[in-house]
């Protein structure tokens, strides 16, 4: 039988242990003994036990097997379970404590569109809540299903690459592929594409995820974020099909392909999706790091180069001190010959941060940019450190999400939150948000800049701390509450490329009055009149 972990586990279900590095940045920042990783707390290995049964009728859920076949319906507790929630913090907290609060009633895999188009009907028709599900990465809390209902999940069957456009460069998908299948298919056709989006979910999301929840990836500074590479999608709502063209650009009255980008599943499903594509060429990729001797001589650099005009990285990211130092610790960097060398000649560290950067395209733009880069990071004393710590970084960009699951098997809170933020504000929201996490004892706070842009960048927050045993929920509720309250009155986004959710939502109000919540409502109203797609505080929606 299933057990909880089952469920919650990111990455390798192998994954379970800490390597040594992690270990001992943790003994260091807490002031922990061995003894204190040796035992696991709320591990989730119990057996699934969801005492909320299916309350959808015999005769509904026949519908759904004459519709679909009886092998694509499913009321059973490990397909429910595995459909209640994402991978945000509190949800995977819940699960460790054998708590499944919301399950959906049945757990429906659709085979194509026009089934999609029936099951929506049926449920319009009885006001049976439905949740669009496909690679479950959410962390927003968007999955959540607190009035019951259907859980959509399109990843099983609506998979497929349709079309390949080398004359448009496009490619129209089923919105249920998985990123890696995507980038596959992509890379081995022709002469070679690529998407260019690369979420650290890629492994695990879907590109109908991708556009729900409005994403970007680790190399949007160049390719752009979703909604720059979207160029069409179809969309099955209650009240109808809306289906866009993907024309390069048109000012034909409003953006439709907007409506639904961030939409996270609550105007309808998202069936179809077209993507621009651009050559694969990694060979011509021109890889660069730098170290610098301040946080504020790096964003001043960054933004130089952003705004210098002779074009851009694709990745540029940079780690403030305190994610640079346990980066140097987790690659034993710390204390080395190289290490000493940098304070020698004044990268000191809790000051020092590192810069990657990685240009793709034609091989004389990648070359001359990345020497334009070099230059602009020498006027802020930036010291170039060669182009191997960036390619280590783009190797492990995915895989160091695994550590998760092990750091809260340590009773460690272990989450993250973004926002965008201008450039005149950013320094001002790094340091306030620093103050406000390490006002908590035993706090790690790290931080990086991951999507850059002309007038601003995004700020990615990173935070571990041992939480309160017994009181893990309140704990972090209070915690993550302080955190958004200390972005928001910074002037930071809500969020940036994650969404909003429901784990966000109550926040909605102090970033929309009343006149653009109504105007968010009155679509949702028109596109969905009995509240069936993903109900009940969604975006701050009713």
């Amino acid at each position: 039988m299933a057990s909880y972990r089952d469920i919650f586990k990111w990455g390798d279900k192998k994954e379970t242990s800490l390597d040594d590095g992690i270990k001992k940045v943790i003994k260091e920042k807490f002031n922990w003994s061995d003894n204190e990783l040796i035992f696991n707390h709320n591990d989730g290995n119990e057996p699934i036990d969801i005492p909320r049964k299916c309350k959808l009728s015999d005769t509904i859920i026949n519908e759904f097997i004459s519709i679909c076949g009886i092998e694509n319906v499913s009321t059973k507790d490990a397909d429910r379970a595995l459909h209640s929630y994402g991978k945000h913090y509190l949800e995977l907290l819940k699960l460790r404590l054998n708590k499944i609060e919301n399950p959906p009633d049945a757990v429906i895999y659709p085979r194509n569109e026009f089934e999609i188009e029936k099951i929506i009907s049926i449920c319009n028709e009885n006001k049976i809540a439905v949740v669009p599900f496909g690679g479950g990465s959410s962390v927003t809390c968007a999955l959540q299903m607190p009035l019951g209902g259907v859980s959509l999940d399109l990843s099983k069957h609506l998979n497929k690459v349709i079309k390949i456009n080398e004359e448009n460069h496009s490619v129209t998908v089923e919105a249920g592929i998985f990123g890696p299948e995507l980038e596959k298919a992509l890379n081995a056709y022709s002469t070679g594409y690529t998407c260019g989006h690369f979420p650290q979910s890629f492994e695990f999301s879907t590109v109908g995820g991708w556009v729900a929840a409005r994403g970007a990836g680790t190399l949007s500074t160049g390719y752009g974020k979703i909604e720059e590479i979207l160029l069409s999608l179809e969309v099955v709502c209650p009240n109808g099909k809306i289906i866009t063209e993907d024309y390069p650009a048109d000012a034909q009255a409003l953006d439709l392909n907007h409506i639904f980008l961030g939409s996270e599943g609550v105007f309808g499903v998202i069936t179809k999706v077209c993507l621009k594509i651009r050559k694969f060429r990694p060979q011509n990729t021109a890889h660069a790091s730098f170290i610098f001797k301040s946080f504020e001589s790096a964003v001043s650099a960054m933004r130089t180069t952003m705004q210098a005009g002779y074009g851009k990285p694709h990745l540029y990211r940079i780690s403030d001190p305190e994610e640079t130092d346990v980066a140097f610790k987790l690659k034993g960097f710390d204390g080395s010959f190289s290490d000493k060398f940098l304070k020698l000649i004044g990268y000191q560290p809790d000051k020092r941060v590192l810069m990657f950067s990685a240009i793709e395209g034609d091989k004389k733009y990648t070359r001359f940019v990345k020497s334009r880069l070099k230059k602009a990071c020498r006027k802020h004393k930036g010291f170039y450190i060669g182009s191997s710590p960036t390619k280590k970084w783009l190797e492990q960009r995915y895989s160091s999400a695994y550590s998760r699951d092990p750091l809260m098997d340590k009773a460690i809170i272990t989450d993250t939150i973004e926002t965008s933020v201008n450039w005149d504000n950013l320094v001002n929201l790094w340091k306030s948000v620093h103050t406000y996490l390490k006002s908590r004892p035993l706090t790690v706070s790290m931080m990086h800049i991951s999507h850059v842009y002309e007038n601003g960048a995004n700020l990615y927050i990173t935070f571990l701390s041992p939480c309160e045993k017994n009181n893990e929920i309140e704990d972090y509720i209070q915690l993550h509450k302080g955190l958004v309250d200390t972005i928001l009155a910074n002037k930071g986004s809500l969020s940036h490329h994650h969404g909003i959710g429901r784990i966000l939502a109550p926040w909605m109000a102090q970033k929309y009055g009343p006149l653009e919540l109504d105007l968010l409502q009155s679509i949702k109203n028109k596109l969905d009149p009995n509240n069936i797609m993903n109900p009940q505080n969604m975006l701050g929606l009713k």
